[in-house]
């Protein structure tokens, strides 16, 4: 079983190697590699042990081939290149300035050339079929060639331009590109930690070991952001945890919660970085032992708290053990323990809960308490390259759900229920505005999802050019409002078969029966379209999506092979005999 992330290193090169070499060793033969293509002017290969090592630690297979130096063009197209050889499933740039442009530094120096250079380096990088490409900043001088002399040119101010057309360039074609911010990791490290200045001049390797450990940390949370092991959930304890103080002792005015003095300004600061999170779609939840209604008088009236009731998607405020609490919040929100992140100061709690629920990751308050706003931040559990609108209004589409589960209360069974509903499906082939969400639940959803195939936006962008390819989407909606896009159907024609790629949806709009009319409407379509003969479909077991094993036998497809838990199917009939649930509505293109 694969360990958290991130983990601390061995403190010995030769260590960190020797334990790689045994988690290597351990790991599964059936685990598939994941391929990291290296564009650069410098020496990196110092990287390799601690990228395998973090790598490892999550269960994943790593191998890293390295491009040659000064060949940065002939490393992206050439068929005998390595990099073009080994169809990494992310390229990582490794450029320095120093070799990028050989006037860098000199008087006078500004970076319209190395911006030229590096825009021609993009565009071929825009035409490779690589999904996944990571560029790096640039190391802003840790000294001052003009001292204090404030000048119209200097070199830290020209760094610090281009690096602003980096970070642009990222922002305007995220999700493909990510960015690796040498810039701020080497000022986050210091000069001493993060540069080898011997063996830059020596062989071109100009960073020590803490600034390549924290490299291939960053490569490794967009990897477990690309695989769908990102964290959704942050559960959070009250008391000692978003305020100082016990509320039901100190009351609303003795707690420990402001924007000025210390210790509540620690407490307003951290609730600034969880307000940053829901922003980015992470669901927000409190579990605390306390009175609820103590707890919810502090949102709803303190003058300091930025956490408001509008902002929880759940919470269980009571005297019951936190496991329990956990374990009811997991199934409210239809999430697995392991998308939960919980915050606690009491460290018997976590304990214990580490031992009931270790699949959750628990963070403690820590005991320097100036050091607890960056708790949430620094090691990117909730990290994602992609903000859709469905994640900036995901508290109050779960919100919504409360409501619908009231309601199913008053019926005596499930289809009366789903009745009452009104739902309706708009399926249709996805469109431009679209296709960001589409490659986000392909990187997420694990549960309900038959191949778990994880494509980035590029690769969605290829299927939806082909011809011989069709993305479908669902959007769904009731009388209670809009569950936004929670489908998405893959399929490739290959001769006169119609073979689903990938099916999957999003766990709120599970248990509606919506994935019946979601698949027979995909299937109208193609089957009109493509004329084909037959289909046929996979399912590939994870250690998630267990509950939709039996999918398409439930739909009448023939199981034709199973090897290894992995299951192919057939229909030779055109369409499923299954109907459509009268109680949704399609709407149609």
């Amino acid at each position: 079983m694969a360990s958290s992330f991130p983990m601390d290193i061995p403190p010995a090169l030769s260590d960190l190697i020797s334990t790689g070499d045994t988690m290597y060793a351990a790991l599964s033969s059936t685990v598939p590699e994941y391929r990291f293509g290296f564009l650069r002017n410098i020496t990196l290969e110092g990287i390799e042990p601690y990228l395998r090592y973090h790598m490892l630690a999550i269960g994943m297979r790593p191998t890293l081939v390295f491009g040659g130096y000064g060949s940065l063009r002939q490393d992206l197209v050439s068929p005998d290149s390595p990099l073009v050889k080994c169809s990494p499933n992310i390229l990582v740039t490794a450029f320095m300035l120093e070799e990028l442009d050989s006037s860098y530094g000199l008087p006078g120096w500004d970076a319209s050339r190395s911006q030229e250079e590096l825009s021609a380096i993009f565009a071929v990088l825009m035409a490779t079929d690589v999904p996944t490409i990571a560029l790096n900043t640039f190391i802003v001088p840790f000294y001052s060639e003009i001292g204090v002399l404030i000048a119209a040119l200097d070199v830290a101010s020209q760094v610090t331009r281009l690096n602003d057309f980096v970070r642009n360039f990222v922002r305007e074609h995220s999700p493909r590109f990510c960015l690796m911010d040498w810039d701020r990791l080497a000022h986050r490290i210091g000069e001493a930690e993060a540069m080898d200045y011997r063996y830059w001049y020596i062989s071109k390797a100009p960073f020590k070991r803490p600034f390549l450990d924290a490299l291939a940390r960053e490569l490794v949370k967009v990897v477990l952001t690309l695989n769908g092991r990102g964290k959704k959930c942050l559960v959070l304890d009250c008391d000692n945890t978003l305020w100082g103080g016990v509320i039901g002792e100190d009351g609303i005015e003795g707690i420990q919660l402001d924007g000025h003095d210390y210790p509540g300004r620690v407490y307003y600061d951290f609730q600034k970085n969880v307000l940053q999170l829901a922003e980015r779609g992470v669901l927000i939840a409190l579990c605390s032992k306390n009175n609820e209604q103590d707890v919810l008088e502090v949102l709803d009236n303190h003058p300091w708290s930025l956490l408001k009731r509008t902002h929880l998607s759940a919470f269980r405020i009571n005297w019951n053990d936190k496991a329990a609490n956990l374990a009811g919040l997991a199934k409210e929100l239809n999430l697995g323990l392991d998308a939960f992140v919980f915050v606690d100061d009491n460290p018997r709690e976590l304990e214990l809960l580490r031992q009931v629920l270790p699949q959750v990751t628990t963070l403690q308050v820590p005991d320097r308490l100036y050091e607890y706003p960056a708790l949430l931040l620094r090691d990117g559990l909730f990290d994602t390259l992609i903000i859709s609108q469905e994640d900036r209004i995901r508290a109050s589409l779960y919100q919504t759900e409360a409501q619908r589960r009231t309601e199913r209360n008053q019926h005596a069974n499930l289809e009366d229920y789903l009745s009452s509903l009104g739902q309706v499906a708009a399926i249709h082939a996805a469109t431009d505005g679209e296709a960001r969400r589409v490659a986000q639940l392909t990187q997420k959803t694990n549960q309900f999802n038959l191949t778990t195939r994880r494509y980035s936006d590029h690769e969605i962008a290829n299927f939806r050019a082909s011809p011989d390819a069709r993305v479908y989407t669902l959007s769904a909606r009731d009388r209670f409002g809009s569950l936004g896009l929670t489908g998405v159907f893959i399929a490739q024609r290959r001769q006169d078969t119609a073979v689903v790629d990938s099916l999957l949806m999003s766990c709120r709009a599970l248990g509606r029966q919506l994935e019946f009319a979601f698949v027979l409407e995909c299937m109208r379509h193609i089957v009109a379209d493509w004329q084909v003969q037959a289909w046929e479909a996979e399912y590939l077991p994870s250690a998630k999506n267990n509950q939709v094993a039996d999918f398409w036998g439930g739909l009448g497809f023939t199981l034709l092979e199973e090897v290894k838990g992995d299951r192919r199917y057939r229909l030779p009939a055109s369409m499923p005999e299954i109907a459509s649930p009268f109680f949704i509505h399609v709407e149609r293109e």
